[in-house]
């Protein structure tokens, strides 16, 4: 019987040289035990996607992978099972899992967060916001749209060419106001590398960390977002002062 690793990853996708084939191992290793692979394998079964083609981005948390299948490219971003991502957390994220699966393992909270993230992603969705459309979650994978062209993942902006840089301000600033005000939700996070640039416009990315707008830290986190992207668009040319961008990113909605 074929193991589950060669049905997720067929050798035939893993075989272009022996540099990218050590690599590729290193992070199948690091990301995919065996507990992930059968929640890999579980997807498959249930046909939402075929197979796992590449990593898109590697972070402090997760890794998000191009997967195929029938209905085209799609993300998957896969949470690591381990205490050290909890780390990385800020504190109020972290009472709030801990409030959801109480003293549970460190399985359990990767899993709440994982959830936390697909739920994030849906109300943003639903209400408007420019996010990747989330398709389903299970235990620590994380199902949504592919945001690329013709296969290939499009960039944050700090690693794209930028031909219209008055209107991106805009639009990010029109985004995290609709996030605001529609679904309720402060990013928390934002800043010019996980805002991806797609077809010429934003999509914000990594909602992990949002919080609500009722929340006693939401104020300072927005301004702290509105000051990343105020530094980001001045060295882009437009001229953005902190305080303008942050009414602009709905501050003066805030309670």
């Amino acid at each position: 019987m074929p193991r589950v690793r060669d049905l997720v990853f067929p050798r035939r996708e893993r075989k272009e040289d022996r540099r990218k084939e050590r690599w590729h191992r290193d992070v199948l290793d690091e990301v995919f035990d065996r507990p992930t692979l059968l929640s890999v394998s579980r997807m498959v079964t249930a046909g939402q996607f075929q197979e796992v083609d590449f990593s898109v981005s590697t972070g402090k948390e997760a890794n998000v992978f191009r997967v195929s299948g029938p209905q085209g490219f799609r993300a998957l971003k896969v949470y690591r099972i381990s205490n050290t991502i909890f780390r990385n957390l800020p504190p109020w994220a972290l009472v709030e899992i801990h409030r959801e699966v109480g003293g549970s393992s460190f399985q359990r909270m990767v899993y709440a967060w994982a959830h936390r993230e697909f739920t994030s992603l849906k109300r943003c969705h639903e209400a408007g916001v420019p996010v990747p459309r989330p398709i389903s979650q299970l235990r620590n994978l994380l199902l949504m749209e592919f945001v690329g062209e013709e296969g290939l993942p499009s960039p944050p902006l700090v690693k794209a060419v930028i031909a219209d840089p008055e209107g991106l301000r805009k639009e990010v600033a029109d985004a995290s106001r609709k996030m605001v005000k529609e679904a309720k939700l402060v990013h928390g996070d934002l800043s010019p590398f996980n805002v991806l640039y797609h077809q010429g416009h934003a999509v914000l990315i990594d909602v992990g960390q949002v919080i609500r707008v009722d929340h006693p830290q939401a104020k300072e986190l927005l301004r702290r977002d509105s000051a990343h992207f105020a530094r980001y668009f001045t060295r882009l040319g437009v001229e953005t002062p902190p305080e303008t961008l942050f009414t602009e990113m709905g501050g003066d909605l805030l309670p």
